[in-house]
């Protein structure tokens, strides 16, 4: 029973180590994520390379960018962005007609996310990596890479997994409160 107080006194450490992993382990990319634009004015769109054997074309609000065989490092400005407006954008693969869209995958025929996006460090915008099949294929999510700069990610709708850790950990708390209070 002593060996069991020893463990249980080490739960308010874990919970804050959890508390610290967490938000870091989020940094690394967000499945599903919305991006917006942070300030009035324009945007930055960059193609970052591709990784695919398929051939996708981003779009832009149905508006045709470029495709995943032009040279990466290719750039062009986008005008009359208002702070706070939510980007909308897809690829469509051209060998299978399979038109993805970023965000929580609601408008995909698979019902399943189809882009990570990352911020960029030092507010340099936002990194976003689609996958290109259907059912989530490999989920490497570079099948089409490019940024936007003067951007920010907002996640909408957390993952279920992170709803469980969290909710689990307030749990944890509580029972460690109600185990202290009893003792």
């Amino acid at each position: 029973m002593k060996h069991l107080l020893k463990k249980s006194r080490l739960l308010p450490f874990y919970l804050a180590l959890g508390m610290l992993i967490l938000p870091t382990m989020a940094q690394a990319g967000t499945l599903g994520g919305t991006v917006v634009v942070d300030q009035t004015g324009s945007i930055d769109v960059t193609f970052q390379g591709s990784d695919a054997g398929y051939t996708s074309t981003l779009y832009f609000g149905g508006q045709r960018l470029f495709s995943s065989n032009v040279d990466p490092g290719t750039s062009f400005t986008l005008h009359g962005f208002q702070a706070g407006q939510v980007l909308s954008f897809s690829i469509l693969v051209e060998n299978t007609q399979n038109e993805f869209f970023a965000g929580t995958g609601s408008l995909n025929s698979d019902g399943l996310a189809h882009a990570m996006v990352s911020n960029l460090v030092g507010d340099e915008g936002t990194l976003i990596g689609f996958e290109d099949l259907l059912g989530g294929g490999d989920k490497d999510y570079n099948d089409l890479m490019f940024s936007f700069s003067n951007t920010n990610i907002v996640v909408q709708n957390p993952e279920p997994a992170t709803i469980v850790l969290f909710g689990s950990g307030l749990l944890g708390l509580a029972a460690w409160r109600l185990r202290k209070k009893h003792a």
